[in-house]
């Protein structure tokens, strides 16, 4: 075989492997945020792919069926909910919406507001920008289409 030929399968295989070593991270980063609030997500369906949403249901009910044997039985009937809101408390964990998240602007979505440490500036959101800000401060761009999570 050639050598030439034989260094540019080697570079293929190496990207390759690569590009499957990012595909993994990233469905391993979108399974620990599942896992981390399943409860929430079962509120909000449509942020899930049909394989998470069958995942989450099939995780979810060992979990309940195993905390339900575990110790979940021997409460109260009005407190073996593990999504109570009773009491003005919620039981349901939710993400950190104040948590910064890397964004690519799409369309040119306007401004925002960005609130640092005892200070607030106006931000510009236009085309082709990359920003990192609170997921509650482009979370409705997002949903609008105008901008994309990275």
């Amino acid at each position: 075989m050639d050598p030439q030929a034989n260094f540019t399968l080697v570079i293929l295989q190496t990207e390759l492997e690569r590009f499957k070593f990012l595909v993994r991270s990233f469905l391993r980063a979108r399974i620990a945020k599942i896992d981390a609030c399943p409860h929430h997500y079962l509120t909000l369906p449509a942020l899930l792919s049909p394989l998470e949403r069958q995942y989450l249901a099939s995780h979810q009910a060992l979990l309940s069926s195993h905390y339900s044997t575990s110790f979940l039985s021997t409460f109260p009937t009005n407190l073996q909910k593990l999504d109570d809101t009773a009491g003005g408390i919620s039981m349901v964990d939710k993400p950190d919406e104040d948590a910064a998240v890397f964004c690519r602007v799409l369309r040119d979505a306007g401004g925002v507001e960005i609130q640092g440490p005892g200070q607030v500036s106006e931000g510009e959101l236009k085309r082709g920008d990359v920003w990192v800000m609170r997921w509650s401060t482009v979370r409705e761009a997002v949903r609008r289409g105008d901008v994309e999570l990275i």
